[in-house]
């Protein structure tokens, strides 16, 4: 792996984050994979598309820090094609952080793909305080938002 470019790339991301009020669309090319991180544009969250490993972990992090913690969050992985256990963690201990304030705010996942949807299971973090795992909609359905009790 070329570590040279990843760096680059992330130090470029990071500041194009770091220069801007909120998260713009924002790409971030590692060696043969592709990661695009792009604001929601109807509500508070991100929409994820590309792989999610160790080099891109801080990236998430900052996407996920960035965000106005004064709402629930979405997260939108329907265009996530890898994650792993780390990244995963990042964003169960966001849903945490949201939940942990006092507040009633969420991370919602929304459209998480089988997989991870099981890993969540295996690990236990499918229960985690401020997380919520939207159903999958039905094909051609719009994907409903999350119940309030």
């Amino acid at each position: 792996m070329n570590t040279t470019r990843t760096a680059s790339a992330s130090a470029l991301v990071i500041a194009a984050l770091t220069e801007r009020p909120g998260i713009a669309l924002t790409q971030i090319t590692t060696t043969d994979r592709l990661l695009r991180i792009i604001p929601l544009a109807d509500r508070a969250g991100l929409r994820i598309e590309g792989e999610l490993d160790h080099s891109t972990l801080p990236t998430l992090r900052r996407a996920l820090a960035s965000m106005n913690v004064d709402s629930s969050l979405y997260v939108d992985l329907s265009g996530l094609t890898f994650i792993d256990t780390g990244c995963l963690r990042a964003l169960v201990g966001a849903a945490a952080a949201l939940h942990d304030d006092g507040s009633n705010h969420v991370l919602t996942l929304r459209s998480a793909p089988p997989q991870v949807r099981r890993l969540l299971e295996l690990t236990g973090w499918h229960q985690t305080p401020g997380l919520h795992l939207q159903a999958s909609a039905r094909p051609g359905r719009p994907t409903p938002g999350p119940a309030h009790s």
